[in-house]
Order: structure tokens, then sequence, then C-alpha cells
């Protein structure tokens, strides 16, 4: 089976970055892992995933600072944030900047299939 394409997975807590990209995987993507902000705009730069799902609070570098830094530089980037602690100040300035989607953890496999498959390209 051909892969579906790439997708970038940034959060700092090991176990929820490995379940989020052993399903993703299993979907039949390639997945790009990060650990941090930063770590996660080198591997955009780098791998140019269609999607991102990125943890809103890790070290170094949040994910709205990250997500404010991504866009800058890649205004097509799609990125959908994740988190435990919802800010809805923030969220609502990343959505006026074309974030697609916040979503609370723990999320489902469903909810990952449902995610990827209403905003990844199409191949």
């Amino acid at each position: 089976m051909s892969k579906k394409g790439t997708i970038l997975v940034a959060d700092d807590d090991e176990a929820v970055l490995d379940t989020t990209c052993t399903f993703l995987e299993f979907f039949g993507y390639n997945v790009v892992q990060a650990k941090d902000g930063r770590d996660a705009i080198s591997k955009y730069r780098e791998n140019k995933p269609g999607l991102v799902f990125l943890d809103v609070k890790m070290p170094k570098m949040s994910g709205y600072q990250t997500f404010f830094e991504l866009e800058e530089e890649f205004p097509e980037a799609k990125v959908i944030f994740i988190t435990a602690h919802a800010d809805f100040s923030k969220w609502k300035k990343a959505k006026s900047k074309h974030a697609l989607e916040l979503i609370e953890k723990p999320y489902s496999a469903e909810k990952l299939r449902e995610l990827t498959e209403k905003f990844y390209p199409k191949k």
C-alpha cells in the first residue's frame, strides 16, 4: 500500500506522541515527529508535511508561538492544535490566521482519522 502523504506531529509528551504517530501510520501516512516547537519548525522546513498536529504546551516554544512563526513563513501550513489545557483567547487569534481545529486530550483514533480525512489533501 502506498503512503498517503506526510503528517508532522509535535508533542513533548512521549506517550501521546508515540500513540498519535502509531495511529496515523496505521491510517497510511508517513509521520515525522517533533518534541518541541523549534524542532517542529525545523522538521516542517525539511519535510513540508500536508498536515500538522501541534501540542499547545511544549518546552522552548509554545504551540501557539510555533504556529505563528510557521504561519509567517508557510501561510499554506495546515495546523490542528492538540491540548490538555485550552486557552481560548490564543485559539481565537490562531483561528483568525487559519488554524484548522483545536482538539482536547485524550482524543480517539476515530477523531484522528476524521480530522486527517477532512483536512489532508487527497492524493
